[in-house]
């Protein structure tokens, strides 16, 4: 099987990556999957005014409460979701949207959510695994992304990007044994079992590359001529019908 209209696919994905001010969330197709991400929203959002006044401001009579007074109980601060389970509202939402445009919304905010995950050294190094990419210098982005991996070792997105990496350079094994990482830390990312469905395919594994899509289509039943592509992989694993 060709890889050059995949090849190509990433090309032009590359071309659309978005610079440091503007995030242009990667399209969902199948050249988008070798997309490197090499920006994002701003780490930290300052707290609102309105919660700062009200942290430094003392009431008058609260100075002057008598002793035999209780103060007024202070109300319980809200639970702030972390990056986690942000993450894991996301892909539920993803799961169960059922237009396609606000999926498609969805799965972008959910990989900006996992790019919030890579360390500033990393995001530094997934822009030189891009600048690689783009001149066509496949095993040098490859060397790079391995080089994130070992400050982050368990990162899923780290895991996918380089995975996707290895199916451009032909290591169809080292993608599986990626991808089988980033699926233990980020089960519900579509993106990673739709290219695990694809490597399987390309080492010649319909029954497993069926069984991936089926659960990229469980945790994203909107992805892009999904049912067409399972029917193929279908047809693959148990063969055409007379």
């Amino acid at each position: 099987m060709s890889m050059a209209p995949l090849h190509r696919s990433v090309c032009n994905a590359l071309q659309r990556t978005a610079s440091f001010e503007r995030l242009k969330p990667p399209a969902l197709w199948l050249g988008a999957f070798f997309m490197v991400l090499i920006s994002i929203a701003p780490r930290v959002t300052a707290a609102s005014p309105a919660h700062e006044q009200a942290k430094n401001h003392v009431t008058p009579h609260a100075t002057s409460t008598p002793p035999h007074d209780k103060p007024a109980a202070t109300p319980p601060k809200p639970h702030s979701l972390s990056l986690q389970e942000k993450l894991e509202q996301t892909e539920q939402a993803i799961a169960s949207e059922q237009d396609d445009q606000k999926a498609q919304s969805l799965m972008k905010k959910a990989d900006t959510l996992r790019l919030y995950s890579v360390k500033n050294s990393g995001r530094i190094l997934l822009n030189e695994a891009q600048d690689n990419l783009k001149q066509g210098h496949i095993t040098e982005a490859e060397k790079t992304l391995s080089a994130a991996l070992t400050l982050q070792p368990d990162n899923a997105f780290l895991r996918r990007q380089r995975a996707a990496i290895r199916f451009l350079g032909n290591d169809l094994t080292g993608a599986v044994q990626d991808l089988q990482v980033a699926l233990v830390h980020d089960p519900g990312d579509a993106q990673s079992w739709d290219i695990l469905a694809h490597t399987q395919e390309h080492l010649h594994h319909p029954h497993q590359a069926l069984h991936a899509y089926t659960e990229a289509l469980t945790h994203a039943p909107l992805l892009p001529n999904g049912q067409k592509r399972y029917r193929q992989l279908e047809q693959q694993a148990n063969g055409t019908p007379d």
